[in-house]
């Protein structure tokens, strides 16, 4: 049986840090992170995974990783490993995180606690999963997706911010 401690620890949100260059990223909470995760994932199916290169293959796995909750605690995404800061990588992964707008787009104003509590059976760890109460606004979802896509073309020079989403 799990100590008070261990319970509190296990079900408390986290957040991670998600960047590009040095100091120039965002914080953001891990579970909506994940849900984020799953449109991308869905972005790179849509495009198709068929004769890429490793490093988009690595990329993909990360965000699944993300998505199946398998980083909590320990999210990360090895952008500066798998881009190497080479302009035409960048435009593909920004490809996919255009892809990953319109389907969040296609949602609606929200995804109601229903969806995204059903998202959560993805997760084969069944510790990981999390009962979302109240929605989640896909504005906010898109606004991180944006935030990535600039950090990718370099536009974005802040380091310090932390998404908030609405509830």
């Amino acid at each position: 049986m799990k100590s008070f401690f261990n319970q509190l620890y296990t079900n408390m949100p986290s957040t991670t840090y998600i960047s590009y260059e040095k100091k120039k990223g965002f914080q953001i909470g891990e579970y909506e992170f994940e849900i984020i995760s799953a449109f991308i994932i869905n972005a790179f199916e849509q495009i198709g995974l068929q004769n890429k290169p490793d490093w988009y293959l690595g990329i993909y796995e990360d965000f699944d990783e993300i998505m199946k909750g398998h980083q909590q605690r320990v999210m990360f995404i090895l952008f500066d490993d798998y881009l190497a800061f080479i302009p035409e990588r960048e435009l593909k992964i920004i490809e996919v995180f255009e892809v990953a707008k319109k389907l969040i787009q296609e949602e609606g104003e929200k995804l109601l606690p229903e969806k995204l509590n059903k998202m959560q059976e993805i997760k084969d760890w069944p510790q990981t999963r999390v009962e979302w109460t109240g929605p989640l606004y896909t504005d906010d979802m898109i606004h991180v997706i944006d935030i990535m896509i600039k950090i990718l073309k370099k536009e974005w020079n802040n380091g310090d911010y932390k998404v908030e989403f609405k509830y």
